[in-house]
């Protein structure tokens, strides 16, 4: 009576490493691009090269789980054609028996768990759903993979439905795998077998006490080895090897059939891209503004304005001081001030101005029309003067941090999850720009990035100091 008995041979375990490598970078590669928007998802394609690189990564393995079919198609027909093994994993009448043994045990019903053989109910049922969802996850891709062709053969709806087919049946086996299979293989009861091949004989006991009674009966099956047996083998493998090498060819052209949709579109024509440079200087009493444009370049030319004699005029007229006045300052934001003002304007940098940000985005429930916004930032780039021939402001409000020394270095880290290419929950704190989004002037407590902060448990989180000086620089107006 032995210790152990072997249960799979090396062919067993080299084809469910080559199904499980496969199956893990496929559920990983897919699920990724299912979940697109998840935070997970944006670092993991990321770190795999983007989302070219994980759909290649993601085509690669399914060609490799392909080849995997194909090897255990000829498997299955070596054991039944040249070992004439019983067919051990078709399911029986006695497993639908211990499928309702299982469930009355499981039920308290049955003070043990059925008798089995080889292979259980359970085994089987995972088995034919491998089967199943393999097949739906090739035929889908297929129609993914080559869209063109799928159009001029079927209904275009096949192409959406094909997607949806795909991706639920992926979203399903993982499900599968982690719940059933992963229980009955990893927490029920650890199973090396798969690994090492051998599995104990208390194991066995327990998990396949017909095949042990067989084996120390002596009656299990044994592989032949006759002369029959190995004149079968000689037909067999010339035959299957010029079927497999049949099959492969499918699979080439069904890797190579077309381009991808994208890749047959005509490609677009290659032209000077609108990139204006801008320019201002000033000239006497007015800002010259140069455009230059591929083969071209306009000025334009801004009365230069002060405080006192233009710009406070604009913000009266406009009613932005009802609410950003001496009364009712919202978001700590006063337009009826010079001092007030100076709070959202960066002298010398209209596009480093809150104020500027906020009006060009044109969202604001009161906007400045064109004219008004170019003798705004006009003002703003000759230094925001209080009156003509004034000297300009210099730094920023009260000595107060600003946005280039030290918030944007503050907040580098973040930009691993809050940049330009991945913005995890639509916000980037890459640029100036961008950081407005989440910051009110001049009010840190109404400025969700100080509130998120403030709260503390952010995997980003500042420190005390740090947090400090992100404060100091909202309520002085975010310059």
């Amino acid at each position: 009576m032995a210790d152990r008995y072997r249960r799979f041979n090396l062919s067993d375990r080299l084809e469910h490493v080559a199904q499980l490598t496969a199956f893990t970078a496929l559920a990983v590669t897919g699920l990724v691009q299912r979940y697109s928007e998840a935070w997970l998802s944006r670092r993991l394609i990321d770190l795999l090269g983007g989302i070219e690189a994980v759909r290649i990564i993601h085509r690669i393995f399914a060609t490799i789980l392909m080849v995997a079919v194909v090897y255990h198609l000829g498997a299955i027909g070596y054991r039944k054609f040249v070992q004439r093994r019983p067919r051990e994993m078709l399911p029986t009448s006695a497993d639908i028996r211990a499928a309702a043994h299982s469930m009355r045990y499981l039920a308290g019903r049955e003070a043990a768990p059925p008798l089995q053989g080889r292979f259980t109910w359970e085994e089987k049922v995972e088995y034919f759903a491998l089967v199943w969802g393999t097949f739906v996850m090739i035929v889908s891709g297929f129609l993914l993979w080559n869209p063109i062709a799928t159009s001029r053969l079927l209904p275009g709806q096949f192409v959406p439905a094909a997607k949806v087919f795909h991706s639920g049946e992926a979203l399903l086996a993982v499900l599968a795998v982690i719940v059933w299979h992963m229980y009955h293989v990893h927490i029920r009861r650890f199973n090396t077998s798969m690994f090492t091949g051998y599995m104990s004989r208390r194991d066995m006991a327990h998990e396949h006490a017909l095949e042990l009674e067989a084996i120390e009966a002596g009656t299990a099956f044994t592989p032949p080895t006759d002369d029959a047996s190995r004149r079968r083998a000689k037909i067999y493998l010339p035959a299957i090897t010029g079927v497999a090498a049949i099959l492969l060819g499918g699979i080439y052209l069904f890797v190579t059939f077309e381009n991808t949709a994208i890749a047959t579109i005509d490609p677009p024509e290659q032209v000077a891209i609108y990139a204006p440079v801008e320019t201002t200087g000033t000239t006497g009493a007015t800002v010259v503004t140069t455009t230059t444009l591929p083969g071209a370049t306009t000025s334009t030319t801004t009365p230069l304005g002060a405080w006192e004699d233009t710009i406070e005029a604009i913000f009266r007229t406009q009613r932005c001081t009802d609410c950003h006045g001496n009364t009712m300052a919202l978001g700590g934001v006063d337009l009826a001030t010079y001092a007030g003002v100076l709070a959202v304007v960066t002298p010398g940098d209209p596009d480093r101005s809150p104020l500027i940000v906020l009006q060009e985005k044109g969202a604001h429930p009161t906007v400045l029309d064109d004219g008004q916004l170019a003798q705004v930032r006009a003002w703003i780039a000759a230094g925001a003067l209080e009156a003509l021939g004034g000297t300009p402001p210099t730094g920023v409000p009260g000595g107060a941090p600003g946005w280039e020394d030290p918030i944007s270095g503050l907040l580098a880290s973040c930009g691993s999850c809050h940049g330009a290419a991945n913005p995890a929950a639509g916000l980037d704190l890459t640029s100036y720009e961008a950081a407005l989004a989440v910051i009110t002037p001049g009010d840190p407590d109404a400025s969700r990035l100080y509130v998120v902060q403030a709260a503390g448990g952010h995997p980003g989180q500042l420190s005390e100091a740090d947090l400090a000086v992100l404060r100091e620089w909202i309520a002085a107006g975010a310059p």
